[in-house]
């Protein structure tokens, strides 16, 4: 009797081990897929904010932060997300949310730079990077600028000058009057007003958001309040062709000169039709793509002042000491009927 009982806990035992072994096997699965989990927490992860989403340009943008993404699948986590209306409130509201979740880095493209800097000092004490885009904010740790504001602001009001004469009375439809690159353009478009073309002169600035229809609006609304309007400068990517067609619409092509910045898919018709000699910008993706590895380089390696970091294929950036922090900029690119082609978004 007690040998056969030997034998049933001996087979009992050999099965425990059995089945022990087995759960190992089961668990050191579960740990490999665990570390591949593991590998996917230790990624860099990286919140692209811009100001309003579902426009054309921002679209744009998007191209460029989808090929950063796709480039850095190994190492980071990228995701788009920003509000339907173009409002820094909602920006906050969103920031509010995504904080708690510890990203490494949140690029914005910032609404209203002074209202919104109390998050993002939020997000900075969290230990989250804050790289602004697009438009500046007040608190951030480095900022990747469409263009250098002056070179922008100059070419705009010399392609005016150039075509209305170098005088006259002229118009600016804006986006936001707190928008710091809107700001900082007009500022420029001033400055080089008084330094080259005296008798040009800026009879109204008004406020259309990110909205063509408002633009256009705006625009019919200035050509009649000033009958002798020679030009109207729209800023805001959705806010040119607005213009353009309400001076179309109006029959005043050539009598109103309408520059200013848009996307060249949206303007090539204008270029091509004459309605528009030229448009002003900067390569939208690459602006996307960018910004996203600019966040990756000062979460993973750190940016420094004065000391060049790669940007994957746009080559090599150098951050100069601004009054914040620090920032990059992209190139002026003009497009014409002549070249508009050449670019798709």
């Amino acid at each position: 009797m007690k040998r056969k009982m030997k034998k049933v806990v001996s087979a009992v035992l050999v099965l425990v081990m059995a089945l022990g072994l087995s759960a190992c096997g089961k668990g050191g699965s579960d740990s490999d897929s665990g570390k591949s989990g593991g590998d996917s927490k230790d990624k860099v992860k990286i919140v692209v904010m811009p100001k309003v989403v579902g426009i054309d340009y921002y679209n744009a943008v998007k191209q460029g932060v989808d090929r950063a993404s796709e480039e850095l699948k190994d190492v980071a986590d990228i995701t788009w997300q920003g509000p339907t209306e173009a409002t820094v409130d909602k920006q906050i509201e969103m920031l509010e949310t995504i904080i708690p979740t510890k990203p490494d880095a949140i690029c914005i493209a910032a609404n209203d730079p002074e209202a919104i800097s109390p998050t993002l000092k939020k997000a900075q004490d969290a230990g989250i990077k804050v790289i602004s885009w697009d438009a500046d904010a007040d608190v951030r740790d480095m900022f990747v600028n469409l263009v250098d504001y002056a070179t922008f602001g100059n070419a705009i009001i010399d392609s005016m000058a150039g075509q209305i004469g170098e005088e006259g009375d002229v118009a600016i439809i804006t986006t936001t009057f707190t928008a710091t690159n809107q700001v900082l353009w007009i500022e420029a478009i001033e400055a080089r007003i008084a330094e080259k073309y005296p008798n040009i002169k800026i009879v109204d600035t008004r406020e259309a958001g990110e909205d063509t229809q408002k633009a256009n609006t705006l625009a019919s609304d200035l050509m009649k309040s000033y009958p002798d309007l020679k030009g109207i400068i729209a800023l805001g990517a959705p806010n040119l062709p607005g213009a353009v067609d309400a001076v179309v619409s109006a029959g005043k092509s050539g009598d109103v000169i309408v520059c200013g910045n848009s996307t060249p898919n949206t303007m090539k018709p204008y270029l091509e039709d004459g309605s528009i000699k030229d448009v002003q910008l900067w390569s939208a993706p690459d602006h996307g793509y960018l910004s996203v590895y600019t966040a990756y380089k000062m979460v993973t390696d750190g940016i420094e002042e004065g000391k060049p970091y790669e940007a994957g294929d746009l080559g090599s950036f150098t951050p100069e000491k601004d009054e914040i922090s620090m920032s990059i900029s992209l190139p002026l690119v003009v497009f014409t009927k002549d070249n508009v082609g050449e670019y798709d978004f």
